[in-house]
């Protein structure tokens, strides 16, 4: 299996999609700017947020925004820079 465990924000977000969210371009469209700093602030607020609130659920699209917002504020790309030239 996996040596690390997968962040609380991106299960939480993935599971919820699969639910929830199985609409035409999920992660291609994005939430709502305020909608998004609002669940990011509850993840960092060391809590698992409810995702099935009627503001998640009646703009699925910010949960897709979040999970985009983590990969892209990881420190090393998911394709580390490390493995670029391979990937390329």
């Amino acid at each position: 299996g996996c040596c690390c465990p997968v962040p609380q924000v991106l299960k939480s977000c993935t599971e919820f999609i699969e639910k929830h969210g199985i609409v035409d371009g999920i992660y291609r469209l994005s939430g709502i700017a305020s909608n998004i700093q609002k669940l990011r602030h509850e993840f960092d607020s060391e809590q698992i947020p409810d995702l099935t609130k009627d503001i998640y659920i009646q703009d699925i699209h910010c949960v897709g925004s979040l999970c985009k917002l983590y990969f892209r504020e990881l420190p090393n790309p998911l394709l580390t820079y490390q493995l670029y030239e391979k990937f390329s």
